[in-house]
């Protein structure tokens, strides 16, 4: 491309930037999966007439007239569309994997089985992502080459790549990552030091248009395009400029960051343990720590094969000469000849007894049985309505079941892996996985009215986070600090645009 045709790539960049906040911003405000898919197909649309424009411009070339030319680059920019969203699409993942219709059991199985899922699904999308980088060229070859011939193209652009150049272009993909994880942390230290609110503005808008700038110049050399070196840029840099003030505008609408935090998050002691102060999930530390008053003590209970429910937190539990067994899989006997657990019914009466309420996570595996929360709403009915205690799962049928058997006790959902539309889920409150809540869950949940918490929260960055987020309370293993966490939303705004990895990353 020569200098002009490399401006108006520009500029053509810096509009699709406006129209993909643009779009973000309508994806927050409504948040269907029907509009999600409208917005994304226009995301698809227009990625893929600025690349072709400067495919075009590069090869001097066109598709037309050639239709199997035209269906093979239609795929490929499937592919390249596909890859992008593992990292970020723009801040559009988030918003897909937050709307994505899945039942409550279907949910409830990905969770579950989610280490199994998440490492083949690296290994693929490594794989796939290694051989994009190799044929990233290949558009460029589809157009170049004269005849309609997408296999021909395809071959040409294997003997043009070298495992070499293929490295140069993961460590340009690396460069660019690591360029927009800097990027936000500079602007974060620079909002912590200078505490004001059009600086913050500014600094999240400069974040929105660079880093889109970045990674769409990125791909587009990686895909072949060539630019020229401008001279004379002063209108490039002032339409740049415009562009920071508008995305810094457009953060100014986002409720997200406006919605001060109204109090302090409600403190929910992890396992019953205060800075390791006692061992989780026993009689022992309740009675120790509930002296302090804390509203909840969080817990986690298993039921074994003979239908028992105890004390424990992991799924598997060592027996000698037998290695690790799932609970779910072992008889009462069997478990008490080798541990020392406590039941849990003693522990419900213990605090019962000590007025301490109590959030229980029913802990479930692919051997849980399917009448567990029928059981435990049976054997438990009665003592669990003399306080305000709750259960919370990631197995949604067996709270579905709880709450068929007792309705006045509150049930809430857990997250291991945030994704899906979970504000459609008949629960009373949610339990997110901090590192991976971001403003647009949290707000999408909170819309509806119930309590959102958050786990697990041990740090006093995680506490502010959340706290600045909006939740209304957070599970921690230290809840004295959380007792202790002052919340001052103009200091600690900088907070929120460290999000901004989640979007770009």
């Amino acid at each position: 491309m020569n200098e002009n045709q490399t401006k108006g790539y520009y500029y053509s960049i810096g509009g699709l930037i406006v129209a993909i906040l643009v779009l973000r911003h309508l994806m927050d405000q409504f948040h269907q999966f029907g509009n999600v898919l409208l917005c994304s197909l226009v995301l698809f649309i227009l990625l893929v007439g600025l690349f072709y424009y400067g495919l075009c411009q590069t090869s001097q070339k066109r598709l037309l007239g050639r239709p199997r030319t035209m269906l093979a680059y239609l795929i490929s920019s499937i592919y390249v569309f596909i890859l992008l969203i593992p990292l970020g699409l723009f801040g559009f993942s988030n918003f897909i994997k937050f709307s994505v219709p899945i039942s409550g059991s279907q949910f409830t199985w990905i969770t579950v089985n989610r280490y199994v899922i998440a490492i083949s699904a690296i290994i693929i999308y490594v794989i796939l992502a290694l051989v994009g980088i190799f044929l990233s060229k290949y558009q460029l070859g589809l157009l170049s080459n004269p005849s309609d011939r997408p296999l021909e193209a395809l071959r040409k652009t294997i003997r043009q790549m070298s495992w070499k150049s293929c490295l140069m272009k993961l460590l340009t993909v690396l460069g660019m990552l690591l360029s927009v994880t800097l990027l936000t942390l500079l602007m974060a230290e620079v909002n912590r030091l200078v505490i004001n609110r059009g600086m913050f503005l500014l600094s999240q808008g400069l974040i929105d248009v660079v880093s889109i700038g970045i990674e769409l110049i990125v791909i587009s050399r990686l895909l072949g395009i060539q630019f020229t070196r401008i001279h004379h840029g002063a209108l490039v840099t002032s339409f740049g400029l415009a562009l920071i003030i508008f995305a810094g505008l457009m953060t100014g609408l986002n409720p997200a960051y406006n919605a001060k935090p109204t109090a302090k998050p409600t403190i929910i002691v992890h396992r019953g343990v205060i800075n390791h102060n006692a061992k989780g999930n026993t009689i022992a530390s309740l009675t120790k720590n509930s002296q302090y008053h804390f509203p909840y003590v969080e817990m986690d209970i298993q039921e074994t094969r003979d239908h028992q429910f105890i004390c424990a937190h992991d799924d598997d539990i060592r027996i000698p000469g037998r290695g690790l067994q799932e609970v779910n899989r072992l008889d009462l006997a069997t478990i008490k000849r080798y541990h020392h657990v406590d039941m849990f019914g003693d522990y419900l009466k213990t605090a019962n007894r000590l007025g301490q309420p109590l959030i229980i996570e029913l802990k479930v595996t692919n051997q849980s049985d399917r009448l567990m929360g029928v059981r435990f709403a049976d054997q438990f009915g009665s003592q669990m309505t003399k306080l305000p205690h709750r259960v919370h799962s990631i197995g949604y049928p067996f709270l579905c079941q709880i709450k068929r058997k007792l309705p006045t006790v509150k049930v809430g959902l857990v997250t291991m892996l945030n994704f899906a539309d979970i504000s459609r889920y008949q629960v009373d409150f949610y339990t997110l996985q901090h590192i991976t809540a971001n403003p647009f869950l949290i707000a999408t949940v909170g819309r509806t009215g119930r309590q959102v918490y958050s786990w697990t929260d041990d740090s006093r960055f995680s506490m502010l986070r959340m706290a600045m987020l909006g939740v209304t309370g957070q599970v921690t293993d230290q809840a004295f600090r959380l007792q202790n966490l002052r919340i001052n939303y103009r200091q600690d705004r900088w907070l929120l645009l460290l999000n901004s990895l989640q979007n770009y990353l």
